[in-house]
């Protein structure tokens, strides 16, 4: 396991000075960066606690506690990819658990005289201890979870702000995201069972114990870097914050948002006239890029009045709502003698689709059959 961990290591630092000399970063590149550095340092704590030396005093809790800036840096950064503003009050805020936790363990030692020694990948107390210092390791447990509930919810919310701002989700869903957050709960569930079976029923030690969760961790580390390396900011010329309260249908602040914005019935069912007719006479829908912004600018209405039209009067998404016009061109296509040249894959872009996975899923969801069913059944 031993060279396992150092060829994870080597890895994750090819990874950071890759993303390092990465050209145009933004905050997110740099809270990214710092999460990854975090993560090596971590699974370098239990390189060297489990496999050279131990480490004492101040030095072993700083190094202990790094979990409670890993959770927080990983929440920032999904906070930036989802086009929410950082301040630096956010970031310290996020951060200052991490130097409370050390604090407060420092203190708690120094007054009970007990010796604090990392070793195998955690604290090892010696001395009479209290009955705070016992449950030292709960906070680390609790931020975990909190941070993970934290982000998945944030990424949650996202998707639904997406559907309300883009006609496609390629890049920009996070699903990735979601994947490592949910690899990281299942990471701290298994490395509890690991270290319950090997403190209480011996079924593993606990050096290797916490030398596999430092491999996970690398595992880990290497995915979210690739991905992480290849994600570009999601809001580029949108501004998430004007439409926060107003992308989750039927809840009392889309209502409220609605209600400030003075549009009437009879003004809401004559913009909807403006969009059908220029839906069908320019067919915006075929530009793959099209946004809720771009849109709003070719019809010459507000962002916010035009998300309002489609989501009160047409009673969908943006995103289903350009969708749709994408599959009844889609559909005529197939039917038309005049495509039989082209696949399926050169529909779909002719329709304003980024690719063929979610212009068959979608196809799907309007019509309930594949586009090959369908053009089949067609000719």
């Amino acid at each position: 396991m031993e060279v396992i961990l150092n060829v994870g290591l080597g890895i994750g630092l090819l990874m950071f000075f890759i993303l390092l000399f990465k050209k145009g970063k933004q905050q997110g590149d740099y809270l990214f960066l710092a999460w990854i550095l975090i993560m090596l340092a971590q699974v370098y704590f239990y390189f060297i606690t489990i496999y050279h030396f131990e480490i004492q005093g101040i030095i072993a809790i700083l190094s202990f506690a790094l979990p409670l800036l890993g959770s927080p840096l990983l929440f920032l950064y999904i906070l930036c990819l989802t086009g929410h503003k950082v301040s630096w009050k956010i970031i310290i805020f996020h951060l200052s658990v991490y130097v409370i936790y050390v604090c407060l363990i420092f203190i708690l030692q120094q007054d009970n005289s007990v010796l604090l020694i990392a070793k195998n990948g955690y604290l090892k107390l010696e001395g009479t201890t209290t009955f705070w210092l016992r449950y030292y390791a709960v906070p680390l447990a609790i931020s975990g979870l909190v941070y993970c509930i934290w982000d998945l919810r944030l990424l949650e919310k996202h998707r639904k702000s997406i559907a309300n701002l883009y006609s496609f989700n390629e890049r920009i869903n996070l699903n990735w995201v979601s994947y490592i957050v949910y690899s990281f709960l299942a990471l701290f569930l298994i490395a509890s069972a690991w270290v319950f079976g090997a403190t209480q029923f011996q079924l593993i030690s606990l050096p290797n114990a916490f030398a596999l969760v430092g491999i996970s961790l690398c595992l880990m580390l290497s995915a979210f870097g690739f991905y992480g390396f290849r994600q570009t900011t999601v809001f580029s010329n949108i501004n998430i914050l004007d439409f926060e309260d107003s992308t989750i249908n039927n809840t009392e602040s889309e209502k409220s948002t609605y209600l400030k914005s003075g549009l009437t019935w009879d003004k809401i069912q004559s913009l909807a006239q403006e969009i059908e007719v220029y839906m069908v006479k320019e067919k915006p829908f075929l530009n793959d890029n099209l946004n809720l912004t771009t849109f709003a600018k070719q019809l010459r209405i507000s962002p916010s009045n035009l998300s309002q039209v489609i989501n009160q009067y047409f009673e969908k998404s943006f995103y289903d709502y350009i969708n749709q016009y994408r599959i009844e061109k889609a559909k005529t296509m197939f039917c038309s003698n005049n495509y039989s040249h082209l696949s399926i894959l050169g529909i779909a872009y002719d329709c304003g689709f980024k690719s063929k996975s979610s212009f068959n899923r979608y196809f799907r969801k309007y019509t309930g059959k594949s586009p090959s069913s369908f053009k089949k059944n067609s000719i």
